[in-house]
């Protein structure tokens, strides 16, 4: 089994250019349902030639947030203040500069592995610099798992 066979193609996507409180909108859009706790939201940010540049995460959105924060701080003028600070900000200022990807033709074991060595919630796949799709953590479980399936 390849990559290509259990990656989703409609990636959701940003460019370098669109500012984290935009990206945060297409984030939520695209999480759906926020008591579906197995989604893995997150944005594939693309550069001016449409090749990907980046990963714009959750922790890389919390972590700009509180990044300088003081400790102890939680209420919401303090909050507030954290994205006041940051929503104008370019993706490209947060995201993951150097996300690890895939090829179509990468094996399933070694996607995997991946996931075990860097745990990640998510690999995009790519043919040359243009991202194709996306494997997500579940649906790399459900392939691999398909034996253990048994139905109710």
């Amino acid at each position: 089994m390849k990559a290509k066979d259990i990656m989703v193609t409609d990636v959701p996507s940003v460019t370098v250019r669109t500012t984290v409180a935009e990206a945060l909108r297409t984030m939520k859009s695209n999480f759906g349902d926020e008591s579906f706790m197995n989604a893995a939201p997150g944005l594939i940010v693309l550069n001016e030639r449409g090749g990907m540049a980046g990963i714009l995460t959750p922790l890389s959105i919390i972590t700009a947030l509180m990044d300088g924060a003081a400790e102890g701080k939680s209420d919401a003028p303090f909050f507030a203040s954290l994205c006041e600070k940051v929503k104008d900000l370019p993706v490209s200022v947060i995201m993951e500069h150097q996300p690890i990807s895939v090829t179509q033709d990468a094996s399933v074991s070694d996607v995997a592995r991946l996931f075990l060595t860097h745990r990640f919630q998510r690999v995009p796949v790519v043919d040359g610099k243009k991202v194709v799709g996306i494997i997500y953590r579940s649906r790399l479980l459900f392939a691999i798992s398909k034996s253990l399936d048994i139905a109710p």
